[in-house]
């Protein structure tokens, strides 16, 4: 094993840069964010080229559950203590508007990519995860936000068995596809050159642009933007320590009777799961039981992770006999403070990065990208200025 299920179907396939060419800008990335800030800038009238070093879609976008949710990797309430409460309040109301964003994309190009709103479910393992999520809970309603307690009689017996006895129904979340989403929006770029297989080596940024060099061609540009998440500190040392490549472990199962209706998030955000349309069980999670070890650049499984994440399943009655077909794992980008990063770099003059989504990719990215696309053409966006980089430097 070791295929993301996501990416185990035929897609398009884009040539390799094998010359040298001039463009108005480079995006380095074609995962999520950098496929947003492409179609931002397309949309403006710039001549584009995406520079991807394996597919579309192949890194950390298509290995992930598909999850569209609010907020941080922070619970509500804990965010609000950590980032002050105006800040934690705009940052949420900024995933919710990532979300909304997405939702008109799919709509307007009729993008094949199951996508659902039918909410989300956070539920409690312990009493103290309980008044955690009730006080996360009621903060988010006293902000606006929409969010309904559950209690232990309003719970599947399942979700009780299986030692849940109270969750958080969050409303406003989705789910979908991910690869077939972003490799969807992809396919409706028009003008903007796509190049797979095809790696940034390096990049020369001073007064007259970019230079930005593969193994076979070198792609001048006016400015170039780093989509590249947990692999930006490879391409900009100096980034070393914004930036730490963790690893998630997943896995899908054969179709099985509904049980899961829409994406749950459990033992404080670390494991996570759904069913697809199918039935199929997407399951992922549990690096806390090693969190050492799940560090670095390898998409390689964990054993003992991955039979954890098997036995919990098998918890829920009517699990018990499992056929599992895939199992992979991908690498996330974890910021210092677990929020994302846009904007410039020290020492480059036409550089621009979006990139540390701490494991909410699809919470965050779409919006980055179209973010800083604006922020390069327009000298500012909102988004930008929230999570500038220059607090790192």
């Amino acid at each position: 094993m070791n295929t993301p299920f996501w990416l185990d179907v035929p897609h398009q396939q884009y040539p390799t840069l094998s010359k040298d060419i001039h463009v108005d800008a480079v995006v380095i990335g074609g995962g999520i964010c950098g496929i947003s800030t492409a179609y931002a800038l397309e949309a403006q009238g710039l001549q584009v080229a995406v520079l991807e070093a394996r597919t579309i879609a192949s890194g950390a976008t298509g290995r992930n559950a598909g999850f569209i949710l609010q907020g941080t990797a922070e619970r509500y309430n804990r965010a609000i203590e950590i980032m002050g409460h105006e800040k934690a309040k705009t940052v949420h109301s900024w995933s919710v508007r990532n979300h909304e964003m997405m939702a008109d994309v799919i709509q307007k190009h009729n993008i094949s990519c199951d996508y659902q709103q039918l909410g989300s479910l956070q539920l409690a393992g312990s009493e103290k995860e309980e008044e955690e999520l009730i006080a996360s809970a009621l903060a988010l309603q006293e902000d606006g936000f929409d969010a309904v307690i559950r209690s232990e009689k309003e719970m599947p017996s399942e979700y009780i068995q299986a030692g849940f006895r109270m969750g958080v129904y969050l409303p406003k979340d989705g789910e979908l596809q991910p690869a077939k989403f972003v490799r969807g929006v992809a396919k409706t770029l028009q003008k903007t050159q796509i190049f797979e297989h095809s790696s940034a080596l390096s990049i020369e940024d001073d007064n007259n642009g970019v230079l930005v060099h593969t193994k076979d061609g070198t792609i001048r540009a006016e400015i170039a933007f780093a989509c590249t998440n947990a692999y930006t500190k490879n391409l900009f040392p100096q980034l070393q320590n914004w930036i730490d490549p963790v690893r998630g472990q997943m896995l899908t199962t054969a179709p099985l009777p509904r049980l899961f209706p829409y994406p749950i998030y459990a033992d404080h955000g670390y494991d996570y799961w759904r069913q697809d349309r199918e039935g199929r069980i997407i399951l992922g999670g549990w690096r806390n039981l090693d969190p050492n070890a799940e560090v670095g650049f390898e998409e390689t499984l964990h054993e003992g992770i991955q039979d954890n994440m098997t036995r919990f399943l098998k918890m829920f009655p009517g699990l018990e006999a499992l056929d599992v077909t895939h199992r992979w794992s991908g690498i996330m980008g974890f910021s210092k403070d677990g929020l994302p990063i846009l904007g410039s770099i020290p020492s480059y003059q036409a550089t621009l990065i979006a990139a540390g989504f701490t494991g909410h990719g699809f919470g965050f990215a779409w919006l980055a990208g179209a973010a800083i696309a604006e922020l390069a053409l327009e000298g500012e966006h909102p988004f930008c200025s929230l999570l500038s980089s220059r607090r790192f430097y």
